[in-house]
């Protein structure tokens, strides 16, 4: 009984298998962040490998549909940031012309986790979309996750839009996603960029205070 066992079931979709191994790791105490962590390690390998052509879309959505069955076994059982949330809207969604979702995913159950309202827009979703809806629920949080270089400018676009319509400042710019880095998000003005889901989580609650 192992994280590896686990993450092979994924890989080959069995997902009832899985959940049912890792509610027995949980038992006996295994953490939660740690068989995350090595499901989402998985993930990531199997998308390089997507885009290398060496498995293709039904692989990957094999192992997606596993792996959401096993995040809703993981979420319940999470460990908070400690004094995180405080009922803060955050919005979430992937860039346009994206539609990876798996890491956005992730984020948004560790922030649902920790106490934020999050409302999650999809996948390949326009710059405009997330304004309107920043506004409209009052969110404290934009979060833009990009799974591919070349939709990267996306996250830019984004950012250059809000300066545009009045609204920098009224809500932290939060980015992501494999191709991503601090580097990148310094250079196109977000105000978040983080490693993972849990390190974004304490990120933002530390930046609203």
């Amino acid at each position: 009984m192992s994280i590896e066992t686990v993450r092979q079931q994924m890989i080959d979709g069995d997902g009832e298998a899985a959940v049912a191994l890792v509610q027995q790791m949980v038992e006996q105490g295994v953490a939660p962040q740690e068989i995350m962590n090595g499901l989402t390690e998985e993930m990531g390998i199997l998308g390089e490998k997507f885009e290398k052509f060496e498995v293709f879309l039904p692989d990957l959505m094999i192992a997606g549909d596993a792996f959401m069955q096993i995040m809703g076994v993981l979420k319940g059982h999470l460990t908070p940031v400690e004094g995180a949330g405080k009922a803060a809207t955050v919005v979430i969604g992937t860039v346009k012309g994206d539609f990876h979702d798996i890491g956005k995913n992730i984020v948004g159950i560790v922030l649902q986790a920790n106490g934020f309202n999050v409302v999650d827009l999809g996948s390949d979703v326009d710059a405009i979309e997330y304004i309107k809806t920043a506004r409209k629920e009052n969110a404290s949080v934009v979060g833009l996750s990009a799974l591919m270089t070349t939709t990267m400018p996306g996250q830019e676009e984004f950012i250059k839009l809000v300066s545009e319509m009045g609204d920098k400042g009224k809500y932290l710019v939060c980015v992501g996603g494999a191709p991503t880095s601090v580097e990148w998000a310094k250079r196109i003005g977000a105000d978040v960029w983080s490693f993972d889901a849990f390190e974004c989580a304490a990120k933002i609650k530390k930046l609203l205070g």
